[in-house]
């Protein structure tokens, strides 16, 4: 009912509502501060895990025009030179070299002009004089655009620079490395909140801000974002999830020209004007016939008791009472809900029309007995929720009827091209993968649950399926069509598919069905007829998971006879929601012929998903014919090697120098009188240790931690340092551990990760899984 509201949204309704970036504390395995006088090698732990999780990030978001930034908060400015000096010219940071920026009030150097005349831009560079106010002012401008793809810095160094304006959206990773005391006067809070601001819109794909652990921090999210209604979880680094990726035509690795899609124009099939000419109070008055008119109510006060609270302590800072005059007579109420329909219904200009139609209803039909606009009874009852509520339900209707036009399709145009699509950003999780397919002309299918991910593996190997590809993205091609409320909305179905014939087919698969979607169907099969007019056929595919889950076939053109059906009652009569479980969702009785009970519940939550995504995709691909069930176990990959990488971390961690030459020579293995291949080995195997337990981006944790198993079995190292560590720590495990995680490391490399053998046989995809299921547990217990 007010013109102006400022509206303080507590922390974790925004983070929910996606305005803001959900933040995450990366937790280390324990931070060992060297004794160095120099800050960079004094924090090179925090720094170097910063960097991975930025890097990883990176790759996140490539080919999107994003660029992440990694932001040090350092304790002060003697420790930022250290540090940007280090990440400048380091090679252990080479992605950061030439490309940190140092900020703060005490800087010495000047600042180098780099470039032309129109593309230049300022780079500092150190020196014994201080920096000029004007050079001082071209850097901190710098640091404000670092967004840009035209700013060469990814990172910023900074100490005081949280005391001034900062807004900069691509923070991914923050490092704190001061103290967050009340002398300091910098709270944890500020730096936080400098690496909140999206990236993207509002609402579009889960991003986060990662900030590398500080008992600060920590302490932070425990007493008091909680009472913002934001509980954050703490992760081990390495193991933060990874929750967007880039889709783009892969013309590295792909035939863009052969898998190619074109789309053709074609005109909408709805349009809206601007008028409501016709609508009487007779019309309001029959739509409200079908409710009941509501109850004055007493008598009510025109104020508002208010309180001001702090952001973070909840304490009371500010009361006073708020009058409404608003209301004080009925004119307000009138505009406001006017100026509601029009939003609701994208209509303009109305206000000659509603507003004596709306003042007729609220003061004649509306209550259980007439009142004038502006008595104290009727202002009491007009801003409530039921009055309100029955004002949409009675308008809109009617607004919507008079206001929309239906239109012949026709079509028009020459067609887009998919491989012109632009790159875009996804959420990509447990129940929004993205995965590989080789008949996509882009580098992923994101997918929306695991019937999605059947469909995409489905289509991929369809021997009358040319080319596919998920329909989503900015330019995903969208219908129009009218939702049950009489809004006009767009529609946009899961899959488009090329036939080897060369007509094509709009597709959906539908897991439970709710009240808009005959609509949506019925748009879908104008847009395919009307697309239909040249040489090309366009035809709708509607797939229900029900359907889908008995199909025994291979072939596209059959799925679509056996849904036809389906379709044609679809668009017959409204379809009743299906009371079915969700795609790939095992049932505990079906869960347990794979893992036992006790086994199931002492996983992880996420390896839990994961384990009932893999049991759900075998219950399917099992009914199939001549289809490859190695999806199967892809959902099982990625903790088998989360669990396996946990174990080394734990076995090991402990045993690794801190000082940093010293650590270098644990990592040298003594390979003096072996032979050439089995010296390279050894080597190679320390490199991956190395990786895994330091820099936390080691491959293949499982054949990493198998390999551990195996040396331990042999000869006892003679000489200190990594080969020492894995034989004393990797000692007394029994032998079967070592021999089911060769079987799963081997199944794994002929049949998953480098398919060289096709998995067809349902028995012996089930005994895989089984035994997968039951190493991932395994390698727990030897995780303790």
């Amino acid at each position: 009912m007010f013109q102006h509201v400022i509206c303080d949204t507590p922390l974790g309704e925004a983070v929910d509502a996606g305005i803001v970036k959900t933040p995450v504390i990366g937790r280390g395995k324990r931070w060992t501060e060297r004794a160095s006088l120099d800050a960079s090698e004094k924090y090179q732990e925090q720094l170097m895990v910063g960097y991975a999780r930025w890097q990883k990030s990176k790759e996140e978001w490539a080919k999107s025009g994003k660029k992440p930034v990694l932001f040090v908060m350092t304790e002060d400015t003697a420790a930022a030179d250290q540090i940007a000096r280090r990440l400048n010219s380091d090679p252990l940071f080479a992605e950061l070299n030439h490309r940190t920026t140092n900020l703060h009030t005490n800087l010495k150097g000047k600042i180098k002009w780099i470039g032309g005349r129109k593309n230049r831009y300022p780079s500092f560079e150190e020196s014994e004089s201080d920096i000029s106010d004007e050079d001082l002012k071209a850097l901190r401008e710098l640091s404000r655009q670092i967004d840009s793809d035209q700013n060469p810095y990814a990172c910023i160094v900074s100490v005081l620079m949280l005391r001034e304006g900062w807004d900069v959206r691509n923070v991914t990773t923050i490092v704190p490395l001061r103290p967050y005391t009340s002398k300091a006067n910098i709270l944890p809070e500020q730096t936080l909140g400098r690496g909140l601001r999206r990236m993207t819109p509002p609402g579009e794909v889960a991003e986060l801000v990662t900030t590398v652990e500080h008992p600060a921090f920590v302490s932070l999210y425990q007493q008091e974002l909680e009472q913002e209604g934001l509980f954050i979880e703490t992760i081990d680094v390495e193991h933060v999830p990874k929750t967007t990726v880039t889709i783009f035509p892969d013309k590295e690795h792909k035939d863009l020209a052969k898998l190619d899609l074109v789309l053709p124009e074609v005109s909408a099939g709805f349009s809206r004007k601007a008028t409501l000419g016709g609508l009487t109070i007779a019309d309001v008055r029959e739509q409200f016939a079908r409710y009941r008119p509501l109850p004055m109510g007493a008598l009510r006060t025109e104020e508002i008791p208010y309180e001001g609270r702090h952001l973070i302590t909840d304490e009371v800072v500010e009361r006073m009472t708020l009058r409404l005059p608003l209301l004080q007579n009925g004119v307000g109420a009138i505009s406001f809900y006017r100026e509601e329909l029009e939003y609701v219904t994208g209509l303009r200009g109305s206000h000659p029309v509603l507003a004596p139609l709306l003042e007729a209803f609220i003061t004649e039909m509306l209550f259980e007995q007439p009142l004038p606009l502006f008595d104290p009874r009727l202002l009491g009852r007009v801003a409530d929720a039921d009055v309100r509520e029955h004002v949409r339900a009675t308008f809109v209707p009617l607004i919507l009827k008079r206001t929309t036009i239906k239109e012949q399709r026709r079509p028009g145009g020459s067609g887009r091209s998919v491989a012109l699509w632009k790159p875009f950003q996804v959420t990509h999780s447990a129940t929004h993968p993205a995965v590989p397919a080789a008949r996509t002309l882009f580098n992923l299918v994101t997918c929306n649950r695991d019937l999605e991910v059947a469909m995409s593996q489905f289509l991929d190997r369809a021997p009358d399926v040319a080319a596919f590809c998920k329909n989503a993205g900015p330019q995903a091609l969208r219908v129009d069509c009218l939702s049950g409320n009489g809004q006009l909305a767009f529609y946009t179905a899961d899959f488009l598919a090329r036939l080897t014939d060369g007509n094509y087919v709009l597709a959906e698969t539908k897991g439970r069905v709710d009240k808009d979607v005959p609509l949506k169907a019925r748009a879908a099969v104008a847009w395919c007829k009307a697309a239909s007019a040249g040489k090309v056929k366009w035809s709708y595919l509607y797939v229900p998971q029900q359907t889908f889950e008995a199909f025994g076939d291979n072939r596209l053109d059959v799925l679509a006879r056996t849904c036809g059906p389906a379709l044609e009652d679809l668009m017959a009569e409204a379809a009743e929601p299906q009371l079915t479980l969700a795609f790939g969702e095992a049932r505990a009785e079906e869960t347990e012929a794979f893992i036992g009970k006790a086994d199931f519940a002492a996983l992880p939550p996420a390896h839990q998903k994961m384990v009932q995504q893999a049991i759900g995709l075998f219950q399917f691909l099992e009914k199939k014919t001549g289809q490859s069930l190695a999806p199967v176990l892809v959902p099982v990959l990625g903790p088998l090697d989360e669990a396996s990488k946990a174990v080394l971390l734990k076995r090991l961690g402990g045993e690794i120098p801190t000082a940093r030459a010293v650590q270098d020579k644990f990592f040298e293995p003594d390979v003096s009188g072996l032979p050439k291949k089995d010296a390279e080995d050894l080597r190679r195997r320390a490199r991956d240790l190395k990786r895994t337990l330091v820099d936390h981006n080691g491959m293949s944790p499982i054949g990493l931690l198998r390999w551990c198993l195996q040396s331990a079995r042999g000869p006892k190292p003679s000489a200190p340092g990594i080969l020492a560590a894995v034989s004393q720590r990797f000692s007394g495990v029994p032998d079967e551990t070592y021999k089911l995680l060769c079987r799963i490391n081997t199944f794994r490399n002929d049949y998953v990760a480098h398919p060289n053998k096709e998995l067809t046989d349902p028995g012996l995809a089930r005994t895989a899984l089984g035994e997968w299921l039951t190493g991932l547990r395994t390698i727990w217990r030897l995780h303790g």
